[in-house]
């Protein structure tokens, strides 16, 4: 019941296709490896090997293809897991018929997808606490997408948003979007902790 209801936000849309369903983590697997196909709606609940596997050992075999991830557990652990695994997107159950479409263009846009409210939990610990592990660091840092990472680190050497806006060919106005969205991401509220969390995940250096 739930996957056709699934498949029906999907084709929804025009100009996306569903090639192919599966009710098991190994048949997901051998699917992806034979369809190829650009992005992969993965529950992390499947018989077999679980999503959470499922969509490591698929990102093993084929870094080009997509997963995002569904389940009904907000469990920061969760979600840590399945960022690690490899996947570009989390979305809760509860939230399929609104979230599921954004998260898709989202991801096929090459950035990542996570629902909104799970962000701040992601964030607060390796940004506010030091003694935050440094490859849980690198989890949180595959939130922001390539662009805004080059925002923050020019945000972060100290660049003015004209000479970021000049350096990037993009207007004052969208460096200043871009930093907005950036901070509410990582759930800080200074310059300062940019500065300081541009250092902790490397994105610029102490030199």
């Amino acid at each position: 019941m739930f996957r056709s209801g699934l498949k029906s936000v999907i084709i929804s849309n025009p100009q996306l296709e569903v090639v192919g369903e599966v009710s098991r983590g190994d048949e997901a697997v051998t699917q992806a490896i034979i369809k190829r196909p650009n992005i992969i709606i993965m529950d992390i609940n499947m018989p077999g090997i679980d999503g959470i596997e499922a969509t490591k050992q698929i990102k093993e075999k084929n870094r080009d293809t997509k997963v995002i991830l569904l389940t009904m557990y907000s469990d920061e652990a969760y979600l840590k897991e399945g960022l690690k695994a490899g996947a570009s997107g989390y979305v809760l159950k509860k939230a399929v018929d609104m979230e599921l479409l954004s998260a898709i263009r989202t991801v096929l846009n090459g950035e990542n997808y996570i629902y909104p409210t799970l962000i701040p939990s992601l964030f607060t610990k390796s940004v506010n606490h030091d003694q935050e592990e440094k490859n849980d660091e690198g989890v949180l840092e595959e939130i922001l997408s390539t662009r805004e990472k080059e925002v923050l680190k020019y945000i972060a050497l100290g660049y003015t948003h004209q000479e970021i806006a000049d350096t990037l060919f993009i207007s004052a106005k969208t460096v200043d979007t871009y930093k907005s969205r950036i901070m509410e991401k990582i759930n800080v509220k200074k310059r300062s902790d940019l500065v300081r969390y541009a250092l902790k995940q490397g994105i610029i250096s102490h030199e």
